[in-house]
């Protein structure tokens, strides 16, 4: 199931706390902070994503939807950080190889991310794109997901 980060940025209250629980959680915070509100990867298509297509090594590799770094198999070409449309892979020095955000699937005991468990504003949420694809059919929603999905769609 493809699932994608969602943030309301008018309700960002630019705290910080989604980006130092993602710190806590992963040891290198997988999101960055922008002039006022926190960037997250796009979550691109997994056949799609310039970060996994550019990797010669092929570390980058979807895992139940979600793109995962295999961190035996990283050789820190950064390759993939340059290729990344929102350049949101970071280094690890620690363990020697590139991270991404995974909405943490690879963390242990972790129902939700992080990032969203941690925003006391509650601006992030997580949908599946099925979930999308129900909410346009609700005539509030459809002129904002329709513009929204067309972005996501243009940038995978």
């Amino acid at each position: 199931m493809k699932t994608l980060m969602v943030i309301d940025p008018q309700r960002c209250s630019e705290c910080e706390d989604c980006i130092n629980a993602c710190k806590k959680a992963h040891g290198v915070a997988r999101t960055k902070k922008t002039s006022t509100v926190p960037l997250f990867c796009l979550q691109c298509h997994p056949d799609k994503a310039p970060c996994a297509r550019i990797c010669p090594t092929g570390a980058i590799q979807e895992e139940d939807g979600t793109l995962i770094v295999d961190e035996d198999a990283c050789i820190l070409c950064r390759l993939c950080m340059i290729a990344c449309p929102v350049g949101m892979l970071v280094i690890d020095e620690e363990k020697k190889a590139v991270q991404k955000c995974t909405l943490c699937l690879d963390a242990e005991d972790q129902i939700l991310p992080a990032c969203v468990e941690a925003c006391k504003d509650n601006v992030l949420k997580i949908f599946s794109v099925e979930d999308l694809e129900e909410l346009k059919k609700d005539l509030s929603y459809t002129e904002v997901l329709n513009e929204a999905m067309k972005a996501y769609q243009n940038k995978i």
